[in-house]
């Protein structure tokens, strides 16, 4: 009787288990644990797996291959996503060595890119804010010949191991050569005549070659520009965020002549004025003065004037205590201990000739666009009086902009594309007309009001701005008492090199002495 009991319940037992067993099969819970499978996908849909299935896209189009054309650089944005309604594990991976003379990995940057594990990276199911993980792949290729990449993936359970197959590879971090910053934007720069709209998305984010004429005070002059609303030009100095004007070539004050890398941070130090003097400090009026040489704003921001009671030297030396603000020779308290410049910093900035030349006449198209600014800087017409005289240049570490780097860093718009805006007067780039100039031009800033460097040269106390609104002007400057925002620009040693990133906000250069 108990024998009896014992199997009939043992019976049941199995039964249940089996039943268990069977709607765990029907349901795919075997079927996604008995197997992994990797996929190297040839066409442009999702490719399903058993009861598991992925999609993979390149620049946010379904595609499994890298091109490169011959002798060129490009960076993609892989994306892997999990459709699936539970959690699985995927592996990514390239097909076949890496040929020769083809250098490629990730690049880890703010948009939460996950690194290739060799056993693989979970994703959450379909519909969840981490279903996806993006890889940022450069791909370096020197060769003479257009190379195309395969990409794989290989498709578990999130428990499963996805070591990769013979001839299966991870990408690896993408190291950069220690490159000289010069030579890295030139090699990278586009030419003169390429049309930004016709460029390509990777052109666009390059510097573009630009010839000048000669000037009063220098040559015909070549420089390399970064131009459009958001280029990869960010350097990380300072600890901060700054980014790169371009390559220029300048004499370091004693008439020896290099290319070197100009750079201007990202954000502003703060308000201040560029010279709020009156008759009794030294000004021709009441008003301020506009001689950069003896500018309070100089004087605060470069090396050498340690000795001045006010803002003497406090940026430059990481400093606090009172910098001129406001009018009639007002100060503020100021603190330059965390945004002031560093000795790793300093050891980077090289001594450079700045030009001073002044404008009176900018408000027409015959005499206000980008191209007549670089000549008034690098013109000798400067304010000159009976009693004052203004300086045409002077050597030293820090200043600011001038108002053609703001011209010329635009790509324009749809509406108005780049040759238009540099045949229309910066007087006028607030015009509802001409948005696209300013809105394109990453150099502009709505938030605030920037100084420059340029001053003008028929009254003594005026001094152009590049105002929130998009123009350049002087007039409700009213003088040059006013506060507006002060973003220093250094020119760098020209053996600086880059040790890493992309120039993107997200992984910006690296700088080594």
């Amino acid at each position: 009787m108990k024998k009896l009991l014992l199997e009939t319940s043992f019976s049941k037992i199995y039964m249940i288990v089996m039943i268990i067993i069977t709607l765990l099969i029907l349901g795919g819970y075997f079927s996604y644990a008995m197997f992994t499978v990797s996929k190297e996908k040839g066409n442009a849909i999702s490719i399903v797996t058993g009861n598991l299935e992925y999609k993979l896209t390149v620049d946010d189009i379904d595609s499994n291959t890298l091109t490169v054309e011959s002798n060129s650089s490009k960076t993609f944005k892989v994306t892997l996503s999990n459709p699936n309604n539970r959690v699985a594990r995927f592996n990514f991976y390239y097909i076949g060595k890496e040929a020769a003379n083809v250098k490629m990995g990730y690049i880890l940057d703010c948009e939460g890119m996950a690194t290739p594990d060799a056993k693989g990276v979970n994703l959450e199911k379909s519909g969840t804010a981490a279903s996806s993980n993006i890889y940022k792949i450069k791909v370096d290729n020197n060769t003479n010949n257009s190379i195309t990449i395969n990409l794989g993936v290989k498709v578990g359970l999130d428990y499963n191991d996805l070591s990769l197959d013979e001839n299966n590879y991870l990408f690896e971090k993408y190291e950069v050569v220690p490159t000289n910053a010069v030579e890295l934007v030139k090699n990278n720069a586009n030419a003169e005549d390429l049309d930004y709209a016709t460029a390509t998305t990777s052109q666009q984010k390059e510097a573009w070659v630009h010839s000048h004429p000669a000037t009063e005070q220098t040559d015909a002059l070549t420089d390399y520009r970064y131009i459009g609303v958001d280029p990869n030009n960010y350097v990380e100095f300072n600890g901060e965020l700054w980014r790169i004007i371009g390559v220029f070539t300048i004499d370091d004050g004693t008439g020896n002549i290099e290319e070197r890398l100009k750079i201007i941070r990202n954000e502003s130090i703060g308000s201040y004025s560029w010279d709020n003097k009156t008759r009794n400090t030294g000004a021709e009026s009441n008003y301020g003065k506009n001689n950069w040489t003896d500018a309070r704003l100089n004087y605060l921001l470069n090396p050498g004037h340690e000795s001045e009671s006010v803002g003497g030297s406090l940026y430059w030396n990481s400093g606090s205590g009172t910098c001129y603000s406001g009018q009639n020779n007002a100060t503020t308290n100021c603190d330059f201990t965390t945004t002031g410049l560093k000795d790793d910093a300093k050891n980077m900035i090289g001594d450079t000739l700045w030009y001073l030349g002044g404008a009176s006449n900018y408000t027409s198209a015959s005499n206000g666009l980008a191209s007549h600014w670089y000549t008034y800087e690098r013109g000798t017409n400067v304010y000159n009086s009976s009693t004052s005289l203004r300086d045409t240049s002077f050597v030293g570490k820090v200043g600011l902009m001038y108002p053609s780097d703001y011209g010329y860093a635009t790509s324009g718009g749809s509406t108005q594309d780049r040759n238009a805006c540099l045949n229309k007067e910066l007087y006028n780039w607030d015009s509802s007309e001409f948005s696209d100039c300013k809105n394109n031009d990453w150099l502009y800033e709505s938030r605030y009001t920037q100084w420059t460097f340029s001053h003008h040269s028929s009254i003594s106390y005026y001094v152009f701005r590049v105002g929130a609104s998009g123009y350049v002007y002087n007039f409700a400057d009213t003088n040059a008492c006013n506060n507006y925002t002060v973003r220093p620009t250094v020119f760098l040693k020209s053996d600086i090199k880059i040790v890493d990133g992309d120039g993107t906000s997200c992984f910006p250069y690296k700088l080594e002495v």
